[in-house]
C-alpha cells in the first residue's frame, strides 16, 4: 500500500491541488489560433480552467499551444521533469524517480 500513498502524493487530483488558480491567473491577450484579440470568457472546464470563445469560432484556454495542453499530470510535477532535463539527469534515471515508463519520459521529452 506503501506505493498507492506515494503515487497520491505526487499525483494529487488536478482539481483539487488550486492548480486550475494559477492557470487562471494569466488571461490570454490573443486567440492562439487566429491571434485575433476579440474574445469572450465561456464557462469553466472540468477542472476549473477558464475557457475562452474567440470569433473566429474556436474555444481555448489559456494552456492552449503549451506544453501544458493535453496534460494529465501537475505542472509541479512538469517543473521537476523540466529541471531534470536541465541537470542533464538520464531518461532512465528520471522515468524511475518519477514511477513513470521509459516512454513517458521520451514522450514528455518530444513535447519539450
Amino acid at each position: 500500500m506503501h506505493y498507492i500513498t506515494r503515487y497520491e502524493d505526487r499525483h494529487p487530483k488536478l482539481k483539487d491541488d488550486g492548480e486550475s488558480d494559477m492557470i487562471n491567473s494569466y488571461v490570454p491577450t490573443k486567440c492562439p489560433y487566429c491571434n485575433s484579440d476579440h474574445f469572450v470568457q465561456k464557462g469553466y472546464d472540468a477542472i476549473g480552467i477558464q475557457r475562452y470563445r474567440c470569433e473566429c469560432g474556436k474555444y481555448f484556454k489559456p494552456t492552449t499551444g503549451t506544453i501544458f495542453e493535453s496534460r494529465k499530470i501537475p505542472v509541479s510535477e512538469w517543473i521537476e521533469y523540466c529541471l531534470n532535463i536541465f541537470r542533464y539527469v538520464s531518461l532512465n534515471a528520471d522515468s524511475w524517480n518519477n514511477r513513470n515508463a521509459i516512454s513517458t519520459s521520451k514522450y514528455w521529452l518530444e513535447k519539450l
